[in-house]
């Protein structure tokens, strides 16, 4: 008989983690990490879906920045880790006991792609919650087949499709699981159809959107991957599994040093014959299946496409140790976990504050964005009465820009207008624009020409300096403007 199960109690040092993640990357760093103020500015235009990826994730990103300020996407993100471990352990008390699922849960934390990367709020980060929490609503229809589950879980599906395409994978692999498995008697029922139907309600708006607009992320995606698998071939995908290996080195760390045994065989006194074969197809078919894909067919796989695969990850390990070994370490397994959770809060906060001089040149995170955002406001007032409708020009300057200026301009980026489809000639004309590149890069703004030649607007231009806060001996930042002012407007 295993002994008394150990009690279940939210340590404080968990707590803890969560506020410095929020807390220290915003005070710490110059700017925001690479893809947190491009969610902001697709996200403000509420569109249907943008050029690289559906609309979800940037909606709820802005809305948090809208509601809570400069600091609200590093609350959202870490308000999704968070979720991912309660999911996990909710997930994890349907197969296990609670002080067993409560370890496997917190054992995402010793996942390196739960920790880092959760400074940049992006697409990836967002769909960690949502795989957890189709695999359980998905366990849940299928064991007791009941209508609300079911209808919970299309809904879901059809939310997690407006996060990230990739989402159908997870999908793909629902299905094979009822198909190979006795539960494929669930399709001669009505219910999963509903599901079915559900989810591609809720998705029609985007595909609506994909359909009147060229299908723009699938071959922004595929771009994506053709570039990868130039450089490596078939053997990208060996490059990516190795890459989930070795994300999960801090929790085989954390279990070799407390000498946690495992019981390498099915585990059978802890867990149902047919839950440990539902585990562990979901926490490993998708990656198995995505890295065949590219061994076979070559396909370039970005490492960061597995970040949500691994939430069950934990509950895997968590369900390997025996009754008599958990009970007798669960206490060194949870000091292991919040050792590390220090170590890696605190090289997290020795990295985006003292990075760049240790580098001794810029991450994403150390640029002046403050004080290109206020120089860019100055600079607008001093020329025009109006506000500052849009900017253009550099990606990354205008970006930093568009995401602290206090007038919150609309985005037009590079290359093809078709990316910024809430943009278009006659509101540029009607409004003017503010254009701004590094001074060593000349980008390409093909709808710049035409604005110099409009009568209704005055063309001024000029250059700013700026010192990097976090580099003081640096060269300073040298960016050129161009102001393209209505009339009307023009001071």
């Amino acid at each position: 008989m295993p002994s008394k199960p150990f009690s279940v109690r939210l340590p404080i040092w968990l707590i803890l983690y969560f506020v410095l993640w929020i807390v220290l990357p915003f005070a710490l760093s110059a700017s925001y990490p690479l893809d947190v103020p491009e969610g902001i500015y697709w996200g403000r235009e509420w569109q249907l879906g943008y050029y690289k990826h559906p609309p979800l994730s940037s909606w709820i990103l802005y809305s948090f920045y809208y509601i809570f300020g400069h600091i609200g996407p590093y609350i959202l993100s870490q308000c999704t880790i968070a979720l991912s471990i309660w999911l996990a352990y909710l997930f994890g008390r349907r197969l296990m006991s609670p002080g067993r699922a409560f370890v496997g849960a917190l054992f995402l934390l010793a996942i390196f792609y739960y920790t880092w990367p959760s400074l940049e709020f992006n697409h990836n980060i967002a769909q960690m919650p949502v795989w957890l929490g189709l695999v359980y609503l998905f366990y849940l229809a299928s064991r007791e087949n009941r209508w609300r589950y079911w209808l919970l879980f299309g809904l879901l599906a059809g939310a997690g499709m407006l996060v990230k395409y990739t989402v159908s994978i997870l999908i793909i692999t629902m299905v094979l699981y009822s198909i190979c498995t006795p539960y494929r008697r669930l399709w001669l029922t009505a219910k999963p159809w509903l599901a079915v139907l559900i989810a591609l309600l809720v998705f029609a708006p985007n595909l609506y959107w994909l359909m009147q607009h060229n299908w723009l992320p699938l071959i922004y995606a595929s771009a994506r991957s053709a570039e990868d698998a130039s450089r490596n071939g078939h053997l990208a995908a060996l490059g990516y599994l190795g890459t989930q290996i070795i994300n999960h080195l801090p929790l085989i760390l954390i279990l070799l040093i407390t000498r946690t045994r495992l019981r390498l065989r099915t585990p059978s006194p802890i867990l149902h014959r047919s839950d440990w074969r539902f585990l562990l197809w979901m926490g490993m078919a998708p990656t198995l299946i995505l890295t065949c894909a590219g061994l076979i067919f070559g396909l370039g796989l970005r490492d960061m496409w597995g970040m949500p695969m691994w939430g069950l990850s934990g509950l895997i390990i968590v369900a390997l140790i025996p009754d008599e070994v958990l009970n007798n370490k669960s206490k060194c397994l949870l000091k292991g976990i919040a050792i590390w959770a220090l170590i890696v809060t605190i090289l997290m906060a020795i990295y985006v504050e003292f990075g760049a001089r240790i580098r001794h040149k810029p991450s994403r995170m150390d640029w002046p964005q403050v004080a290109l955002a206020r120089q860019a406001d100055e600079q607008w007032q001093t020329l025009s009465s109006c506000k500052l409708d849009s900017v253009t020009g550099s990606d990354w300057v205008v970006l930093l820009v568009a995401s602290y200026s206090k007038f919150a301009p609309s985005v037009m980026v590079s290359g093809s207008e078709s990316y910024s489809p809430w943009m278009n000639s006659s509101r540029l004309q009607q409004h003017g624009t503010l254009a701004l590149w590094p001074a060593n890069e000349q980008p390409q703004v093909p709808w710049l020409q035409p604005l110099a030649q409009h009568p209704d607007l005055i063309m001024k231009q000029g250059e700013w300096t700026i010192a990097w806060d976090k580099l003081p001996d640096r060269e300073p930042l040298k960016v050129v403007w161009q102001a393209y002012v209505p009339r009307k407007c023009f001071k």
